[in-house]
This record gives C-alpha cells, sequence and structure tokens, in this order.
C-alpha cells in the first residue's frame, strides 16, 4: 500500500480516469458508465478520505491493488504450499509495470485482480476441501464481480471446466437441481447491481416507451455494443505479427526475461503435482492472453493483467519445484528470498518511472485553456480530443465549478442564435481551435472569429529557447496519433536551437530522444521503430531514457509513452508527439511542454456575430 499511495496521482486525469472521477458520487449512474460496484465503492471512498473525488478514486486503486496483493499471497500459497514462495510471487506481481501503472490511478483494473483474484483463491479451497457452502461464496464472489468488469466472463470457460473435472462425485453432480439453481439465484444477484445503470435508462430526457426498448437501450450501451462489435476478435490479419512482438514487449516489460521462463517451470511441476490445477491457470492465462491479443482498442496492455497474474502466481510452484529438485536445509527460503530480492530491485529501477506525485500536467493544460472565464461573463465552447473532454468534465465540476462550456457539436445547430444571445447580455462566446474550425466551416461569414490574446500557446521554439548555455534537456519524438501532425521544420530549427548549430536532425525511428547540454553536441541521439531504453552520464546526472510502449497498437498509455528519469528524478513523461524538458543536475524541470498530443497548450478563440448582422 504504501508503495502504491508514495507514487499515486494527485489529483485528475484525461481520458477513461477523468471520467471515473467525474461520475463517482453521482447519484444516478448511466448505463453507459457502467461498473456499478466500482463506483459504490469509490463513494464509500470518497465518504471515508472526505478528499476530492479525483484524489478518492486514486486511493481506492491504491487501496484495492493492495487487496489483491494480499490475496496473490494467498492463492499462490495455495498453488505452491510455501508462503515465503507465495510472498515472493506478490512481490515481483506488486511491482509489475502495468499494474502498478493501474493501482496509483482512478482505473478499474485494480480491483479487477482482486476479484480474479479471489475466485480463484476461492475454487482452489473449494477443490480441497468440496462443500456447498464453500461453492456458494465462490458462485456470489464470481456474480458481484460482474459489477465491476464486465471481462470476468473471460474467465468462464476456465472456471466451468475446474468445476466439472474436479467436482467429487463426478461432472454430473455439477448440473444437479440445487447447484444449477444456486448458480442462478447468485448470477440474479450479480446482475441486480445494474438496477442502479437500468434505472437511469428510465430518467433519461427521452424515455423507452415499454421495458422491452428499455432492455435494449440498457443492453447496447453497457455492453457498448457500438464500438466493441468492431474491436472484439477484430485485429487486422496484417497486424498478427506486430501483436506477437507487442506480446513479448509486455511480458518482458513486466517481470524481464528470465521470470516468465520460471514460471514455465512452475506450470510444469503444477501438472505434475495437481493437473486440475495444473489445467485450470494454463485456460486462465490463455483465455486471458487470447482476449487481449485480439482486442484491437489502444489500451489492450491492461487486458493482459489477468495473464500477468497467472505468471506471477506460478513463480511460487516454480520456486516449490526447484525445491524439490534440490532438498537442501534451507533452500527454499533462500529460493524465494532470491526472487523476492529480483522484485524489489525491478521495483527500484521503475519506482521514479512510475511516480506520478508529482503529475499536475492536466490540471496545467485545463488551467491555461480556461484562464479568465467564468459563467458570467464567458462561456466556452468546445470540440477536443475524448480524453481531454473528460478531464474538461471533471475541471468544470470540482475545480472551476464556475465554468460554462459545451460541446460544441451539441450546440452546432443553433450555434448562431446561442452567440447572438450571449452576445446580447454582454456574454463572451469562445471556443476552442477546432470547435472554431466546426463554426468557420458551417456558417461561414455569419460567425467570425478571432484568437483570444489572454491564452498563450507555447510553441516548440518558445519553449527551447533563451536557456542558459551548459543547460541540460532532452527533446523526445514519438509518432503523433492521426489527428495530430509533426513539423519536422520546426523540430530541426529547435534541435538546432539547443546544440547551437551542431546537430539539426533527429534520428529517425517512430521513437527517437536526444539528451545534451545546450550549445554542445548532444551526448545521446538515439532513434528507433521499437521500444527502446538507452542510458547516458551527462556532467554526472546519470540520465535513462525509457520507451515504454508499443506505438503500432497503443494510442493510450495512462502511465505516458515513455519516461525520462535524471538523478532518480521523475524528469519528463514521454508522450505521442513532441515532449520536452530541461533540467538542472537533481533532475527537477526547469522548463518543459508538449506539442502535437494530447498535453500540449491550446489555442483558444472569439467568436462574434458578422458586422452587420443585429439581430438573429
Amino acid at each position: 500500500m504504501a508503495l502504491y499511495h508514495a507514487t499515486l496521482l494527485p489529483g485528475f486525469d484525461f481520458g477513461d480516469t477523468g471520467s471515473f472521477q467525474t461520475t463517482v458520487g453521482a447519484a444516478a449512474i448511466t448505463a453507459r458508465d457502467g461498473y456499478p460496484l466500482y463506483f459504490a465503492i469509490g463513494q464509500m471512498f470518497l465518504w471515508l478520505t472526505r478528499a476530492e473525488p479525483a484524489y478518492a478514486l486514486n486511493f481506492a486503486s491504491a487501496a484495492q491493488a493492495a487487496l489483491a496483493c494480499g490475496l496473490v499471497v494467498l492463492a499462490a500459497a495455495e498453488l505452491s504450499g510455501s508462503v515465503i514462495a507465495a510472498i515472493a510471487a506478490a512481490i515481483v506481481f506488486a511491482g509489475s509495470y502495468t499494474f502498478w501503472s493501474q493501482a496509483v490511478i482512478a482505473e478499474v483494473y485494480a480491483l479487477h485482480i482482486v476479484f480474479v483474484a479471489v475466485t480463484l483463491l476461492l475454487l482452489l479451497r473449494w477443490q480441497r476441501r468440496p462443500s456447498i457452502g464453500r461453492l456458494a461464496t465462490f458462485f456470489a464472489v464470481y456474480a458481484l464481480g460482474f459489477g465491476n468488469h464486465l471481462s470476468m466472463i473471460v474467465l468462464a470457460p476456465a472456471y466451468a471446466a475446474f468445476l466439472l473435472y474436479s467436482a467429487p462425485r463426478g461432472w454430473r453432480s455439477m448440473f444437479a437441481p440445487h447447484v444449477v439453481a444456486l448458480a442462478a439465484i447468485c448470477a440474479c444477484l450479480g446482475a441486480a447491481q445494474y438496477a442502479w445503470n437500468f434505472q437511469a435508462v428510465w430518467s433519461a430526457p427521452q424515455p423507452p416507451r415499454t421495458a422491452v426498448d428499455a432492455f435494449a437501450r440498457f443492453w447496447f450501451d453497457v455492453t457498448k455494443s457500438d464500438w466493441r462489435d468492431t474491436m472484439v476478435w477484430n485485429v487486422p490479419q496484417s497486424m498478427l505479427a506486430d501483436h506477437l512482438r507487442m506480446y513479448w514487449f509486455d511480458i518482458t516489460q513486466q517481470f524481464g526475461a528470465l521470470l516468465p521462463g520460471i514460471a514455465i517451470v512452475g506450470l510444469g511441476w503444477l501438472f505434475r503435482s495437481d493437473w486440475r490445477r495444473g489445467l485450470l491457470l494454463s485456460m486462465m492465462y490463455f483465455s486471458a492472453t487470447l482476449f487481449a491479443f485480439s482486442y484491437n482498442v489502444g489500451d489492450s496492455h491492461v487486458f493482459y493483467l489477468p495473464s500477468h497474474l497467472c505468471v506471477a502466481l506460478l513463480i511460487a510452484p516454480a520456486v516449490a519445484a526447484l525445491c524439490s529438485a534440490i532438498p537442501r536445509p534451507g533452500f527454499a527460503a533462500t529460493a524465494a528470498v532470491a526472487v523476492a530480492c529480483y522484485g524489489c530491485v525491478r521495483i527500484y529501477q521503475d519506482y521514479p518511472a512510475l511516480d506520478r506525485s508529482g503529475d499536475r500536467r492536466p490540471s496545467a493544460v485545463m488551467t491555461a485553456l480556461t484562464a479568465g472565464l467564468d459563467d458570467r461573463r464567458a462561456i466556452l465552447l468546445t470540440d477536443m480530443n475524448w480524453q481531454v473532454q473528460n478531464g474538461l468534465s471533471y475541471f468544470g465540476k470540482e475545480v472551476r465549478a464556475e465554468l460554462g462550456y459545451a460541446r460544441m457539436p451539441d450546440v452546432m445547430l443553433y450555434a448562431p442564435v446561442l452567440v447572438a444571445d450571449n452576445v446580447a447580455i454582454g456574454r463572451e462566446v469562445t471556443a476552442t481551435a477546432r470547435a472554431r474550425e466546426r463554426v468557420a466551416a458551417a456558417y461561414g461569414p455569419l460567425l467570425r472569429t478571432e484568437v483570444d490574446p489572454r491564452v498563450t500557446t507555447a510553441t516548440l521554439k518558445d519553449l527551447v529557447s533563451g536557456l542558459p548555455p551548459g543547460t541540460m534537456y532532452t527533446l523526445c519524438v514519438l509518432k503523433p496519433t492521426r489527428e495530430f501532425s509533426l513539423n519536422s521544420t520546426d523540430i530541426a530549427e529547435a534541435l538546432g536551437t539547443l546544440s547551437g548549430g551542431l546537430s539539426d536532425a533527429m534520428p529517425a525511428g517512430q521513437y527517437s530522444a536526444v539528451v545534451g547540454r545546450t550549445g554542445e553536441r548532444p551526448a545521446l541521439a538515439t532513434g528507433s521503430d521499437d521500444p527502446f531504453r538507452r542510458s547516458v552520464n551527462l556532467a554526472g546526472v546519470a540520465i535513462d531514457v525509457r520507451m515504454e510502449s508499443w506505438l503500432a497498437a497503443d494510442t493510450i498509455r495512462r502511465m505516458g509513452f515513455g519516461h525520462v528519469v535524471a538523478a532518480r528524478r521523475h524528469t519528463l513523461i514521454v508522450e505521442r508527439g513532441v515532449s520536452f524538458a530541461a533540467f538542472d543536475a537533481s533532475g527537477a524541470p526547469i522548463r518543459s511542454g508538449y506539442v502535437a498530443g494530447i498535453f500540449a497548450p491550446q489555442a483558444r478563440y472569439l467568436i462574434k456575430m458578422a458586422r452587420g448582422i443585429v439581430d438573429r
């Protein structure tokens, strides 16, 4: 818990995290929001901490992650018969990159791992000592897990098979009327969690006319059918080889190249000692991996988490296997301590990169965009990247409640009337860049726009200019997402300014990074189409450049797409597009900024009625 709390994101974030932080505490949770159990627990943490929603929900993830690690110890001990080996496995999992990154922000995956671990533990204990009470507990907890994340269904084949081939009175006993009834009751009680969401369907501005229509709307929204149908099992065939390479990158990012091999040894030992348990872990691993592998979304890496859990759990049986092969006194403890030390070393190495305790970039972006606005004097019309829009939703609700804003697509049909009415009462109408483009395209000369001079947007030239000679800096360029584009001329000029004319071209590749001191030739200039890690010592300061993403598949990385760590300080979170930081000998940023990405500063515009048009 201390590990996650020390690296906890202090406030709100963009993307789904911002949406969760905005929604928690609401009286009605729509079917589109889903996750009723997650929000119910979030409300409990909101009440207990008395903190702002963003922090309360981030803290809830940290607590859930700590609980998950405790459950990993119990499950691994059940599999291996060794508590010390189980603790070592839990340490390895606790420090795995993706799990750690989800444990410090408001996300559903820490709680998801709680349910994966606890249902596995309940199944193993039921197998060891079968009883109807233990079976009922498993059914109930498994059904409860669906209130947090519907991907619990991915585990159904493994769990169902294990119940059938482990039933003490044969597989037919699992279809006895009282067992079927028990499973059905638990399933209904689990589904009842969504009554909260279903109620919101009837509270919509245009409620359904019939119960059938209401259920159809509910199912469409709660399962997000409009986009899941195009993403589940929809990875293009041309991308399959790339996804295989991505998986190897992902698994080594969590555990290095050594531990996955050790986990295979553990699986072999498990099959030898109890083939049923070996088959259960195998099916869990392959079903979770196959689902994530075939899921064509921008953050597919988080769906590998259950498979990461399986790998970590198998480390404990691997230690047991080594002990049975080398039956020397004290060897079991030595092997477990060695694995635990390996996990601790990885935690030490990753700590600076996964530390988000000082990350207030979303707040800085929103503060700059909304500077000087309040609903008495102005409104803001927005059309932004959905991740940034979610951040604005939280910012406008919890930080700047006096802010008046609306999404441009929602008001597009009557934008001239909206502008005219606001101007008539002395209120300005401002717009983000994309909202301004939509207005110009739709209404042409009817509505004129001009740059709002109160908002300054630093260009790349502004970021790199005026730094004293010898200032340490890093400039990273990653292939941007489709909605953004790079200006190679600006990047070359910026590098020329930083290096005093000694370099003017970024290294080739989807990932490229330059580290140096202003006025000197760069000490490190590297580029690649694959993620990499590079280290350089600059004037006695150890600097690590870490690319921690797979750009062919990742459009969303809550932890950032890479990191620059200087003097063991998290100096720069690298995003897609251009990321820059100038820093001192302690690694503290002196100046930093982004271009061509979601954290880049946004221009703001004033929208006015064209001259000569007095009334609507």
